[in-house]
């Protein structure tokens, strides 16, 4: 009898223990339930919310950044006279009229880059000498152009406006362009801005840039090296527009597509190759590229690669031209240039680009790898005509 009711309550102690822990399951799981409940709608409303702000804030961002770039952007207009005829059956012996009109053929877009009536554009959107060119500004006032300069190496032209009284235009807003040294990383955002299509006056579309330094071969004529290449949808009628930074700084000029593959490319810009275009109009009035008299190839060297990739791209000297600056500055052939004025060349930053930002005649430092050792070299910049 002892045993049995020993049995009886085991089993009900057994049996509320089993109970309890029902019970204080359902008590966890409710109260677990309540804390993800007011995690979701407290934390994970503010989490939302966050986004939701980040995103407002690159909209409007984006917004401000446009509504003064655009002010920046110009459309340049070709037009051309055409001859056409006209049957007069009243002329018996030549039954055709010929007649002629001013039709616009094309548009393309172009970067203000001074006050003083400055546009730069690509070369091929006004190299044709029987065509006449005008300017429209983003707010519709359109300008004649007065004078145009070639540049005989890249594809760039530097125009030269008026208004209709001969006068200054006094509404041009230069666009913002970034110190030579700034580091323009590749999956960066960028902006494209231009004439799409010759109809569509400042267009914007968006993408990233996946590739620097790209060359490509358009024709023999022109220089299409240092590119920067994007994801961004450029159309004919984008030639000349910029290639902008999200905060509206200009990086490059639109310059060409591959079309039906969605790649485009720009040709970069910067404060001190605009300046020296400028300077070389004062003075020269003409675009002259300087030399130095070498031949030579880019190498590489083994270098530790950082965070911020900028490979050294050094220049190999394989021949030195007598009488010109290299020879007369005591440069040798084998010799490794690594720096221009101090400044390292690189991918981001070439031998080219950097000689580029200068006019001939000036005064430049040449640091150089001669048999192991270090040394330095001044010379003064030539021009193509020594």
């Amino acid at each position: 009898m002892f045993k049995k009711q020993t049995t009886l309550f085991l089993v009900f102690n057994v049996f509320l223990v089993f109970l309890g822990c029902i019970i204080l399951r359902w008590i966890l799981n409710n109260k677990i339930n309540s804390i993800w409940v007011y995690i979701e709608s407290h934390i994970g409303s503010q989490v939302n919310d966050i986004k939701t702000s980040s995103l407002l804030a690159l909209q409007s961002s984006l917004v401000h950044t446009i509504a003064n770039a655009k002010q920046s952007v110009v459309s340049i207009s070709i037009s051309k006279d055409i001859r056409f005829y006209i049957e007069d059956p009243s002329q018996l012996n030549w039954p055709w009229n010929i007649q002629q009109q001013t039709a616009k053929i094309w548009w393309g877009s172009g970067i203000i880059v001074s006050k003083q009536w400055y546009i730069i554009t690509n070369k091929h959107v006004i190299q044709d000498t029987t065509a006449k060119y005008s300017v429209t500004l983003y707010n519709g006032k359109t300008y004649n152009v007065d004078k145009i300069w070639f540049d005989d190496l890249l594809d760039l032209a530097i125009l030269k406006i008026i208004d209709s009284t001969w006068k200054t235009p006094v509404d041009l807003v230069p666009a913002s362009f970034l110190p030579l040294a700034t580091q323009v990383d590749i999956w960066q955002f960028v902006l494209v801005m231009g004439n799409s299509l010759s109809t569509y006056a400042n267009s914007v579309t968006m993408g990233i840039i996946w590739g620097k330094n790209k060359q490509l071969t358009i024709n023999k004529n022109n220089l299409y090296i240092w590119l920067y290449q994007t994801d961004a949808l450029v159309n004919p009628g984008n030639s000349g527009g910029p290639f902008l930074d999200i905060e509206g700084n200009v990086l490059g000029i639109t310059t060409a597509i591959v079309e039906w593959q969605w790649i485009a490319f720009a040709l970069p810009l910067s404060q001190e190759f605009l300046s020296w275009t400028m300077r070389s109009i004062e003075k020269f009035w003409s675009i002259s590229r300087p030399i130095i008299g070498i031949q030579y190839m880019d190498i590489t060297p083994a270098l530790k690669e950082e965070k911020h990739i900028v490979v050294d791209s050094w220049i190999y000297v394989t021949d030195v031209l007598a009488d010109l600056p290299a020879w007369q500055a005591w440069l040798k052939i084998g010799d490794i240039i690594v720096r221009i004025d101090a400044t390292p060349i690189t991918r981001q930053l070439p031998f080219l680009y950097q000689l580029y930002t200068h006019i001939p005649g000036d005064h430049i430092s040449l640091d150089v790898i001669r048999n192991g050792e270090n040394i330095t070299l001044d010379l003064v910049l030539g021009s193509p005509q020594q």
